[in-house]
């Protein structure tokens, strides 16, 4: 099927950007990563730009796929009890997303840098980002935010940073990344 070829070699184009850079990114490199035979990848992406902007799309996928039943579990538990988030839980859900999407995130930070110089790029990477802080709102709402697209905006600030960490640094230790959660919603120990 067709979809499913265009699916894998988007998937495969994701791990050469994370393990070679964008400078890796090439139709070549694809192809083989993916085990095709030449020209597999121009007969869906005629020019490496297409494949670029393509793969910026396939993140956008995998993140809607990834974060909504997170989001889906934030509504429900706030709803449950607006006053009483739960630190732990959601420092292990973010910890389990980063762990399970290492790749994803390291290509999206080649993209991202990638758009400080390409307008497209960035353009592709806003609309991006633009869904992510769209659930994050979701979420501000539930909690009774006054400004809930203010409070999305830092919201998904702060789990760049997290996620930029844990990709360059190895990011914060359970204890840790529990406590800065705890600590960023304001809650007593």
């Amino acid at each position: 099927m067709p979809t499913d070829r265009r699916t894998q070699l988007l998937d495969t184009a994701i791990a050469v950007i994370a393990e070679h850079g964008l400078r890796g990114l090439t139709h070549r490199a694809v192809q083989d990563a993916a085990g095709l035979p030449h020209g597999s990848v121009t007969y869906y992406f005629r020019t490496r730009y297409e494949l670029l902007l393509a793969v910026v799309e396939r993140i956008t996928e995998v993140d809607r796929e990834r974060a909504l039943p997170a989001v889906n579990r934030a509504v429900r538990a706030l709803a449950a009890d607006r006053d009483r988030p739960d630190p732990a839980g959601i420092a292990a859900m973010l910890r389990g997303w980063w762990t399970d999407s290492r790749q994803l995130l390291l290509a999206r930070f080649e993209l991202e840098l990638a758009g400080a110089r390409d307008p497209a790029v960035r353009e592709a990477m806003a609309r991006c980002g633009t869904e992510f802080r769209d659930l994050a709102e979701l979420v501000a709402v539930q909690a009774g935010s006054a400004d809930p697209a203010f409070d999305a905006r830092v919201i998904a600030a702060l789990v760049d940073g997290l996620m930029f960490d844990f990709v360059t640094r190895g990011g914060l230790s359970a204890a840790h990344l529990e406590e800065g959660v705890r600590r960023a919603l304001d809650l007593p120990r």
